[in-house]
This record gives C-alpha cells, sequence and structure tokens, in this order.
C-alpha cells in the first residue's frame, strides 16, 4: 500500500469515505466530506445511546451510518478510510482496511487536503495546548485574521471549510493525528518538548518520537520549525535526523546563538536574522511556572518566525491568562485552593505542575495508565506534596511506586478521591488535580474529569457557605 496518498479535492466527489469515529471530529469530517460530494458512511463500536447528538447531526446530513459495532461490509466499495484521532491503531476495520490496501488518512490530513490554507502547528508531550492558545491570543490581538482548533477546541475539519484566503489556522497536532497525516505541511511548526507519552498506543518510545518529528517532514525552505533546545530527545533526534528543509528557530532556558528566544531574568529575549532585544511585557506573563515561560516562549518564537514584529507580540502576550482544565485556580475555601490540571495526563507534565507551587500540596493522581512509570515523579511528591490521594484503575500502581513517599490515601472513585483530598489538606495547602494518567476509566475525557472537578468544588463551597 502507498503511505504518502491522501485525497485530492478535484476527483473527490462521488468517492466512498468510510469514517471511523462519532466523536467531534469524526462528525465534523463526515460533514465535510459529504458536502465536497463524498459518499460518506460512518462506523462507531459505541451504542447509539451514547451517541444521541452525533447520531441526530449525521441524519440531518443524509450521512448514513452504524453503532454498537463495526461490521467489514462497511469498508466495501470504499476509495478511503479517515480516521479519527480516538481510534486505536489496532481497531477491526483500520486492520482489514490495511490488509485490502484501503488508503487510511486522518480527519486533520482530510481537512488539509481539501482546504488549502496555511497553518501553524504545535505539538509536544506537555504545553500543546497552551502554547496553541498563547499563540493565538498574539496573532489575534495583533490583528492577524486566525483560527485555532485541531486537537484543542474545533477539530480543523469543522472550520477549514470556512476559512479565507487571508486567514492562517493555528493547530494543536497529537501523535494521533500524525500517524495517519502523509501529506501535512505546517508553515511554521513547533516541537515543544518529548517525553515518555502513550506508549501504549505506539508501542515505543522511538516510535513515539519518529512520529513527533514526521511534524516537520513535509516542510520545505520557505517553512520554519521552532524546537526546544534543552529538550534532550529533541536534541538528539536532530542530530541524527534532521527532518525536513525548513530554517530551524529554537527556544531555551539559555541564551542562544541563533534564532530563537530564550528566558532572561524575568524577560523573554528574542534574536532573529538581523536583530536582537528584549519582548515588550514579557515580565508580566500570567500563567504560573517556569514551564509555562518556556510555553511563551515558544509561542514568540513562533510569532516572530511568521513574521510579526516584537512591538505587536505584547498585547496578546500579556493578556492570556492560561486555558481550562491546565493549573486552573478554581476556588480558595477556608483558605486552602483547589486546582484543577486535569490535562496533566503523564508524569512529566504532572512534575511541571508540582514545581509550580510554594505551598504544600495535596496531590489527586490517577485514572487509566498509559504504559509509563511513576517512579520518576518521587522526589518531586517528597519535595511538594504533603500527601497525595490515589484513584482510579492505575491506583494500585501508583500506591506500588509512589505510595512509600508521602502520606497517601487510596479511592477507587473520584468523588471519593476528592472527599478524601478534602479531609486530608489543611489551611494553605493547595488541592491539585494532576493526575498524571488518561481518564477513560472514569470519563469520557479530561475535560469531563476537570468539570467533574470543577463541580465538586463548587458544592463543598456551597456547603461551607451554608
Amino acid at each position: 500500500m502507498t503511505h504518502d496518498r491522501t485525497i485530492d479535492a478535484r476527483t473527490i466527489r462521488g468517492q466512498g469515505i468510510l469514517v471511523i469515529g462519532m466523536a467531534r471530529s469524526g462528525v465534523a469530517c463526515a460533514r465535510m466530506l459529504k458536502q465536497r460530494g463524498a459518499d460518506v458512511f460512518v462506523s462507531d463500536a459505541a451504542p447509539a445511546s451514547k451517541l444521541t447528538a452525533a447520531i441526530g447531526v449525521l441524519d440531518s446530513l443524509g450521512v448514513r451510518h452504524e453503532t454498537g459495532g463495526h461490521t467489514m461490509s462497511s469498508l466495501d466499495s470504499r476509495d478511503w478510510i479517515v480516521t479519527s484521532p480516538g481510534v486505536p491503531p489496532d481497531n477491526m476495520l483500520l486492520l482489514e482496511a490495511k490488509r485490502r490496501e484501503i488508503p487510511i488518512i486522518a480527519e486533520l490530513e482530510a481537512a488539509c487536503a481539501l482546504f488549502n490554507a496555511p497553518v501553524c502547528a504545535v505539538t509536544g508531550s506537555n504545553g500543546k495546548t497552551t502554547t496553541t492558545a498563547w499563540l493565538g491570543s498574539i496573532d489575534a490581538a495583533a490583528g492577524r485574521a486566525i483560527q485555532v482548533g485541531g486537537n484543542i477546541g474545533r477539530p480543523f475539519s469543522e472550520f477549514a471549510g470556512e476559512m479565507t484566503a487571508d486567514q492562517c489556522a493555528i493547530l494543536e497536532v497529537s501523535t494521533f493525528q500524525l500517524e495517519h497525516s502523509p501529506t501535512f505541511k505546517p508553515h511554521v511548526a513547533a516541537i515543544l518538548n518529548i517525553t515518555p507519552d502513550h506508549i501504549d498506543r505506539h508501542g515505543s518510545f522511538a516510535e513515539y518520537v519518529r512520529l513527533k518529528f514526521r511534524l516537520l517532514a513535509n516542510q520545505t525552505a520557505g517553512d520554519v520549525a521552532v524546537l526546544n533546545a534543552d529538550d534532550p530527545v529533541i536534541v538528539a533526534y536532530e542530530s541524527k535526523n534532521r527532518t525536513g528543509r525548513a530554517a530551524r528557530w529554537h527556544f531555551s532556558e539559555r541564551r542562544l546563538t541563533g534564532a530563537g528566544v530564550w528566558l532572561d531574568g524575568d524577560f523573554l529575549r528574542y534574536r532573529s536574522y538581523d536583530d536582537e532585544g528584549m519582548i515588550p511585557g514579557s515580565d508580566r506573563l500570567c500563567p504560573p511556572g517556569r514551564h509555562n515561560r518556556l510555553n511563551a516562549a515558544a509561542a514568540v518564537a513562533m510569532a516572530l518566525a511568521d513574521g510579526l514584529m516584537p512591538d505587536a507580540i505584547e498585547p496578546g502576550l500579556t493578556a492570556f491568562t492560561g486555558v481550562e482544565h491546565r493549573l486552573e485556580f478554581v476556588a480558595d475555601i477556608d483558605g486552602v485552593r483547589y486546582v484543577n490540571d486535569s490535562k496533566a495526563t503523564n508524569p512529566d507534565s504532572v512534575a511541571k505542575a508540582l514545581e509550580s507551587f510554594d505551598r504544600p500540596l495535596i496531590v489527586i493522581m490517577g485514572g487509566l495508565p498509559k504504559g509509563t512509570s511513576f517512579s520518576p515523579l518521587a522526589e518531586s511528591i517528597r519535595n511538594r506534596a504533603r500527601a497525595c490521594v490515589f484513584t482510579g484503575s492505575a491506583r494500585d500502581i501508583l500506591r506500588t511506586e509512589l505510595g512509600g513517599v508521602v502520606e497517601h490515601r487510596v479511592a477507587e472513585l473520584f468523588s471519593d478521591a476528592f472527599e478524601a483530598a478534602h479531609q486530608l489538606a489543611q489551611r494553605g495547602d493547595v488541592v491539585l488535580l494532576s493526575p498524571g494518567c488518561a481518564s477513560f476509566d472514569q470519563f469520557d475525557n479530561y475535560e469531563h474529569r476537570g468539570r467533574v472537578f470543577k463541580e465538586l468544588v463548587g458544592t463543598l463551597a456551597a456547603e461551607r457557605k451554608s
């Protein structure tokens, strides 16, 4: 099977396309393909009772579908398979499609192939959403015509057809999307960092790293790649595998000799090919933590590399206050701060969250494990946390690897874990939800988990007032 093929906008009318998955990206992609004249069929293994809204949309579009399981007949007369990010590689339809040599592409690839809009893309193990949203804030405040989405908020296929010629898409991109995006070519692309994650999906760390660098594979000399000069995995891979032909910009905690942005005391300093200076307002960044200063440096480097002047960066840089579920302050109740960091779905992200506070922490961890070890967190837990509560499917693993480090409780259900954290907390503490795991054992996604945490905090606050 040819792996570098993609849908052709000129010949899509009448082609048979199977979309796997009825999540938001799958439904958006089905709508996009249907509007372009394709013969679309959508398949999802979940029961119809859990897909009521999606089914309603597909019915209104006249798109045929199946739920409650996949049938092999759905592959018949299909020219293409489009897969949603959440569909695992061992999905029976994907495996059979490979056997039949039916081309498989991601929803992201389909949208980019049909609508040739300029793209700025961000990937990395941690910080993707914050950096993507921060770049969006910078560009919007500077008066640029943009749309922000991808793996954050709106799928690209939901708004690609609405974009005008002068607009740019700023997209968060995951390895799940890059698995099947053979021709995806962002004009400006950033790889923030690479630490072990999604090993359960990709099989090895080496494959995970390779997929991250696939973001740069199709870039040409007129494009720009923004890379973390401090990340040992990125540096090592770059030294052995120069991916794509884009110019390189970097960001770092230390002074750079080439084009890029670095931390200089409370400020961000930049160097372009013909200029050097401070970024105005960069001493007034809002989201806490040194890792967020690096996220800001990456966003600024992308903006500069895409032609924005330093003075134009300040308004959007300083106006940004963070995003939901990322070190999100929820409430202060009786002197205890409650912080929602539900997006922390791997140990490295938890470590960065722990480093962001100078108050004692009660940390709620757990969920669905992703095949990575929690042992590297031991020192940070010992230094930063007063206690931990382990919950969900990973609770026994967490207790084994971290239970001897700090006082801890174990609770199977998330609501019980929250109650245990509340009981452990004392005035001056921070109750931090930073799970280090996927959410799918008890929740639809990390947003659902974060919303439940905030609802529990709200209920507690109401009880204390009464």
